[in-house]
């Protein structure tokens, strides 16, 4: 069936669709080319899917990176190309002419490489960093730290095997024996830490009885968890839609009601700098480098859910087709379903 659809069905292997494909793929240097790559595909190119907001986003595909900028509001692809890098990127962009200015809003994750290109291609437009991943970013470090103290855990287990090994040299009959001390629930610290993985994603009102056992031990015994736990829940209740600025309100208003969500924000980052865990201060040194972007939301209430649902689609085009042998083909289906 999909041979059939290939080569007699659709339009895929006609000289239109063939030429269409690479019409506005960017040429690469002699000095600059990968022996197995000399240009950089562009497969969708689409000025008419232009909108007020857009998305911006990667996607890794057949080795490759994939930049995808979409419409936040009909998620329609505009732009898609194998590369991540901002110069190359411009280049394509200049066939997009005056209809650039029209962009309002250009929602993003935290990469470097997309802040630039937003600045040189989207003049008008107002960047917010993406909610999804700055939560990601949070849930990240308060998992680094649950981590942390496992792996010192089995750092001790591991350093106890060899020092038994190191004495069965000298005493053959000798085994390994290593007790763990075992909590209230039967569980070891290393279990303990290894099973409240899931526990941390969530808010208190949202545990399991269960969890809320294992929690409470948790928490006992390592109360940085506890404070690390307790800010990022901080940070997340900070983060609300609930607190976007209502549209109609004066301007002097929502400058007033942005200057109010700024400041509790200063004041999180301050009880950050004061528990002084390692985790979440490269955290909070992140939403600081990133502050203005991330305030951005509260102010356009926009994210990038629609270039995540695209990214869904395309890795369900990807598993039915067990990946993209045929990329030519893999890129028509795309440009026919989401351009």
């Amino acid at each position: 069936m999909h041979d059939w659809y290939k080569n007699h069905l659709s339009d895929f292997t006609t000289d239109q669709v063939q030429q269409s494909l690479h019409e506005n793929d960017i040429q690469l240097p002699d000095d600059r080319v990968p022996k197995e790559k000399n240009c950089i595909e562009v497969p969708i190119l689409k000025p008419e899917n232009i909108g007020e907001h857009m998305a911006v986003d990667e996607k890794y595909i057949n080795g490759e990176f994939y930049t995808l900028l979409t419409n936040g509001q009909t998620g329609k692809i505009a732009l898609m190309a194998s590369t991540t890098k901002s110069a190359l990127l411009t280049q394509s962009m200049k066939k997009f002419g005056d209809q650039l200015f029209s962009v309002r809003i250009l929602t993003r994750d935290l990469a470097s490489n997309y802040d630039w290109f937003g600045r040189e291609n989207f003049m008008n437009a107002a960047q917010v960093a993406d909610k999804f991943h700055v939560l990601k970013h949070a849930f990240d470090a308060l998992q680094d730290l649950r981590i942390y103290y496992r792996q010192k855990l089995l750092t001790q287990r591991r350093e106890a095997y060899e020092a038994y090994k190191s004495e069965r040299k000298k005493n053959p009959e000798l085994t390994f024996k290593y007790t763990e001390t075992k909590l209230s629930n039967n569980e070891s610290h290393r279990q303990l830490l290894a099973r409240s993985q899931y526990l941390l994603y969530k808010r208190k009102d949202d545990w399991s009885l269960s969890q809320k056992h294992r929690a409470t031990l948790l928490f006992k015994h390592y109360p940085d968890i506890e404070t690390a736990y307790e800010l990022i829940c901080q940070f997340r209740t900070w983060y609300s839609n609930d607190n976007i600025i209502d549209k109609e309100m004066d301007k002097s208003d929502k400058i007033k009601a942005l200057q109010a969500i700024k400041t509790k924000l200063i004041q999180w980052i301050n009880l950050v700098e004061k528990a002084d865990i390692t985790e979440l201060v490269n955290f909070k040194s992140l939403v600081e480098r990133h502050m203005g972007h991330i305030l951005n939301y509260f102010y356009t209430g926009a994210t990038n859910a629609i270039a995540e649902s695209n990214n869904s689609i395309i890795q369900q085009f990807l598993n039915t087709n067990r990946g993209a042998k045929n990329l030519d083909f893999f890129y028509f289906r795309l440009s026919q379903f989401l351009s």
